[in-house]
């Protein structure tokens, strides 16, 4: 394997670890309640992007709030 080959594929995995932290980091944002916008504008993605985003890392797209509102509701029906 060539100096080159070594390098690049360094790098490769550094930036696969640096996407999968900022894409917990935008479910985690979106789960404390920040909209997609915002998370999108911070993480420098498009908003609907920040939403497949925490779709895939949170199995949802809402809030804590919104998925405890929603427990409530179903558990006193």
């Amino acid at each position: 394997m060539t100096d080159w080959q070594k390098q690049l594929g360094r790098r490769a995995a550094a930036v696969e670890r640096s996407e999968q932290q900022r894409d917990e980091d935008i479910a985690a944002a979106r789960l404390d309640g920040h909209s997609f916008r915002e998370i999108g504008r911070w993480a420098k993605v498009n908003h609907e992007r920040a939403r497949t985003i925490a779709i895939r890392v949170n199995g949802d797209s809402r809030t804590s709030a919104e998925r405890a509102a929603a427990g409530e509701a179903t558990s006193s029906a």
